[in-house]
């Protein structure tokens, strides 16, 4: 497994503003930095999945946290063999129950093991 950087987090980050639109730039890079640090601690990668997901998800950028974090934790997955087999509708619900703090990461591991095939 490929340790994430803060320099890869924010590049997803950028390329998806760029892409798709809103405010670039993160809050605080030091958040950035910690969120990288707790990630590369996981040795599983769907919970390594999920930790991303759900810390990247809440806020370390100006825009475009719950977009980057999808795809952090998507970049995960498929670097261990795995994607995310999911209905739009469904992602979509999941992000907006993690941006309003009703999805633990417990419960972020959960949806991806329900979610996740083998590619």
């Amino acid at each position: 497994m490929v340790e994430l950087t803060s320099e890869m987090i924010v590049e997803i980050h950028d390329t998806i503003i760029a892409r798709y639109g809103g405010l670039p730039g993160a809050l605080c890079v030091g958040t950035v930095d910690y969120l990288v640090a707790r990630i590369n601690e996981e040795p599983d990668t769907i919970k390594k999945a999920a930790l991303a997901l759900h810390l990247i998800a809440l806020h370390p950028f100006n825009d475009g946290q719950k977009r980057t974090g999808f795809q952090v934790a998507d970049n995960i997955l498929r670097m261990d063999g795995l994607c995310i087999s999911a209905r739009k509708e469904d992602i979509c619900d999941l992000l907006r129950k993690i941006a309003e703090y009703r999805c633990t990461i417990e419960g972020i591991e959960l949806w991806l093991k329900k979610n996740v095939k083998v590619v």
